[in-house]
């Protein structure tokens, strides 16, 4: 069966080919270096924080940037840099979490869609998918939330819940043209099961576009959870998240603005990080843009 798949593509050149895109791209190297940080902070954030991010210290409350306190301190004097550190490791974590059961939940729903296709297509994608889409994620987020209550595993479950349906449509829609190809053909003439067909010789082939997605929808998770922070429904204080972070700071937005600068320069620097990644990994596996651009 082996033989019946498309041949892989020869990956002995493929580091050089990823330094001659990252010269071509900066952006994505500056992305990649952002994303790299970010993870490094989520990962190691307890031993690089320069203090706890929950202690109070009211005689240092919103102090400006100094020596002391590099990022300033808000109006619980808590050292902002600590928060932000660990303000990392919840969105990073949300944000890995949301993409990874988004993307899980819109694979199996959208190949199903598009493999099976007739009465099985037009349900999914005619009447449960355009069910989920009429109304906007970030409002099914907060209308669960708000019956469960906050909650990091609430707050991943609210998002991925409305998250899975660009999947689920991208999915099927590339598993509609790959069931046509000949290698699939060829494979379920000689016996192979669905979910062998399926796994084997669509899949492989439809991960491209779908990999882009996912690092797209890294910066929409991020910036979702930050909404939900914001609004009261993400995680429960004193637990450091960028969004409770602009919530908390923004009455003092004109005494004390790094309490709402800092914050929101971590949400668009992160946001703004997957976007370059997925727009470069857009490039790179579109053969046509890897010629013109001499890759």
């Amino acid at each position: 069966m082996s033989a019946i798949a498309t041949p892989l593509p020869n990956v002995g050149h493929q580091p050089h080919s990823l330094l001659r895109a990252a010269r071509y791209n900066p952006l994505a190297t500056v992305g990649a270096a952002l994303v790299l940080l970010f993870t490094v902070l989520a990962v190691f954030g307890p031993w690089i924080a320069p203090q706890d991010p929950a202690l109070i210290d009211l005689p240092s409350r919103l102090q400006a940037p100094s020596a002391g306190h590099w990022l300033g301190t808000d109006e619980l004097g808590r050292d902002i840099l600590s928060r932000v550190i660990f303000g990392a490791r919840i969105s990073m974590l949300v944000g890995a979490s949301v993409v990874a059961f988004s993307l899980a939940i819109g694979l199996v729903i959208g190949s199903v869609a598009g493999y099976y296709g007739g009465i099985t297509d037009r349900f999914i994608n005619v009447i449960v998918m355009n069910a989920f889409l009429s109304f906007p994620g970030i409002l099914l987020a907060i209308a669960f939330v708000a019956f469960l209550g906050p909650g990091i595993f609430n707050l991943i479950l609210a998002l991925s819940i409305g998250g899975w349906v660009g999947y689920a449509r991208l999915v099927r829609a590339q598993v509609l043209a790959a069931k046509e190809r000949e290698y699939v053909e060829a494979a379920r003439a000689l016996g192979a099961s669905d979910w062998r067909i399926v796994r084997r010789h669509i899949l492989p082939n439809i991960i491209q576009p779908v990999v882009v997605q996912a690092a797209i929808g890294m910066a929409g998770a991020v910036l979702a959870e930050a909404t939900m922070s914001f609004l009261g429904l993400g995680v429960p204080p004193p637990v450091a998240s960028w969004g409770s972070m602009l919530n908390d700071g923004r009455s003092h937005l004109f005494d004390a603005p790094h309490l709402v600068i800092f914050p929101a320069l971590a949400v668009m620097l992160a946001v703004l990080s997957f976007n370059f990644i997925g727009d470069a990994l857009r490039d790179f596996l579109d053969p046509r843009s890897r010629i013109e651009a001499g890759l």
